[in-house]
């Protein structure tokens, strides 16, 4: 990671600084067996806070497709027959150039967790789609590239019925 503030002229002739964050990609996995998700909980340092998600981890590893089988895998100890990206975004492009490649995992198997050092006392849940939904309701999921994730699981579903 580094950080950058650059002087930049807009088209109106102001001059602005712009403070950005720079950091590699992360894949963000989202494994779904057809009726439920399977989440990941960790405590939270940055917010102070025990933090549902979606497993997910910084490119590390040959490919942005390997680093999410690797990270479903070591958070989770899930394997998939299918593992696909399905859209990305922009974490924060107002002042953070990090893009997120969300992977959908399917065919689902269950092994053999490898948590990492930062991962110790990780927590794993499934859930069904509506019980996701009354977890956010109730504020019980906040992790802002989880939620980004659903709407682009949830587009990814529209289009497919649409075919």
């Amino acid at each position: 990671m580094w950080i950058t503030e650059d002087e930049v002229e807009t088209d109106f002739g102001e001059k602005l600084i712009y403070g950005v964050v720079h950091k590699s990609p992360f894949a963000l996995v989202i494994p779904w067996d057809g009726k439920r998700f399977t989440l990941v909980g960790q405590y939270r340092y940055a917010i102070g806070k025990f933090s549902w998600e979606f497993p997910q981890g910084h490119f590390e590893h040959n490919s942005i497709k390997e680093t999410a089988k690797i990270e479903l895998l070591e958070e989770t100890g899930i394997s998939a027959k299918s593992i696909k990206i399905i859209g990305n975004y922009f974490l924060g492009p107002g002042h953070h150039s990090q893009e997120c490649k969300v992977f959908l995992a399917e065919g689902l198997a269950e092994g053999k967790r490898n948590l990492q050092e930062g991962e110790k006392g990780m927590k794993i849940t499934t859930v069904t789609r509506d019980e996701l939904r009354k977890m956010i309701e109730k504020g019980k999921m906040e992790d802002g590239p989880t939620l980004a994730a659903l709407s682009i699981f949830d587009n990814y579903l529209f289009q497919l019925k649409r075919r």
